[in-house]
């Protein structure tokens, strides 16, 4: 038996939590021999089957802190699994995951009590844990180049959209973006200043097709240096923020396109979200998004607002084009798949289990 640190769980779901969510449902329809340690309370939007305990009654850092590594102790010491921020500092037989280094490359990014919490935690942990989990070769190197963490010990398993009901082939090329009366174009992430929303806003109003409306769709944390969100909204743009899958799903294949103009990623959830709706991708020419859409997406640079505006004004203008990548997007998603995710992570758990 092996116990995963389930602080995710008191926390709404980004991609991060995600990752944690889809890959223990996923162990758990696989047989796997393991429950999820977890505070006190949980948030109300998970619904799961796999098991559970809770321990402690600290909240946050202090609970995986103190309160875990207290449970696990007394439990045996059985070998921990995090996937999404750190492990606790004080217990060694653990497996921990790091999706990024955006606090090390781009610390103006954060609020300082988030930078120095990870610039601290993550490298010590990384270095006493067995095994690093993280989503792509971009990041393994990053890992290695700025917490000097050995590469022998970093294992990359994907990340995958989450959507459990995903709509055929058949029915994604049936379907006819922008329902009667509206035309818009979304853009999803987290109100993150990596997310680069300002300059995607500055982009968009200058836009030829001026009918087209823009859904940013996601909501602010407090770990972030937060955008100034009235300077994010117009006549045209709507920030409806954060909502339940179902509907996202709807408003990714009623959408003409989607736009992701990230300034730095680990992985990059929202563009694979769109392909599998069928809905025709722009993002980041940045070496995450390259590895992960690969073929499957119209690339732009995310510092240049002109660029941005031009290709957003060929996808909107070529039907043909939106085609294209539709179907592109539909084939790359084929190479992503939870149940190999966590099939890969069962594997190396085995490995470390006394």
């Amino acid at each position: 038996m092996f116990v995963v640190n389930g602080r995710y769980l008191t926390q709404k779901a980004t991609g991060v939590h995600r990752y944690a969510f889809e890959i223990c449902n996923r162990l758990h329809e696989m047989g796997a021999d393991f429950r999820v340690a977890t505070p006190q309370e949980i948030h109300p939007d998970y619904k799961f089957g796999f098991r559970t305990v809770k321990c402690g009654c600290l909240k946050a850092h202090l609970w995986e802190q103190i309160s875990l590594p207290r449970y696990l102790k007394n439990t045996g010491n059985p070998l921990l699994v995090s996937f999404s921020g750190c492990g606790p500092l004080s217990y060694s037989n653990q497996i921990m995951t790091i999706h990024d280094v955006s606090h090390e490359r781009y610390p103006e990014w954060f609020s300082k009590n988030y930078y120095r919490f990870y610039h601290f935690m993550m490298p010590r942990t990384g270095k006493m844990a067995h095994a690093v989990l993280t989503v792509s070769e971009f990041s393994k190197s990053e890992i290695v180049d700025t917490l000097g963490i050995d590469a022998n010990k970093i294992h990359v398993i994907h990340s995958n959209a989450p959507f459990r009901n995903k709509p055929a082939r058949e029915e994604i090329l049936a379907c006819k973006p922008g329902p009667p009366g509206e035309k818009y174009i979304i853009a999803v992430s987290s109100m993150d200043p990596r997310k680069n929303f300002s300059r995607l806003v500055e982009a968009f109003n200058k836009i030829d097709d001026k009918s087209v409306k823009l859904y940013i769709v996601g909501m602010p944390f407090k770990a972030f240096n937060t955008p100034d969100l009235k300077k994010l909204t117009g006549n045209n743009i709507h920030l409806p923020g954060y909502i339940p899958d179902n509907q996202l799903q709807k408003m990714y294949r009623n959408a003409l396109l989607s736009v992701y103009p990230s300034l730095y990623e680990g992985f990059g959830l929202p563009p694979l979200e769109a392909m599998t709706c069928g809905c025709p991708v722009i993002c980041s020419d940045i070496p995450a998004l390259r590895e992960v859409s690969e073929s499957a997406a119209l690339y732009v640079d995310p510092y240049d607002v002109k660029d941005m505006t031009a290709k957003i004004n060929l996808l909107l203008k070529e039907e043909d084009l939106r085609q294209t990548l539709r179907l592109k997007g539909m084939e790359q998603i084929k190479k992503y798949s939870w149940d190999r995710s966590a099939g890969q992570v069962y594997e190396l758990v085995q490995k470390y289990m006394r």
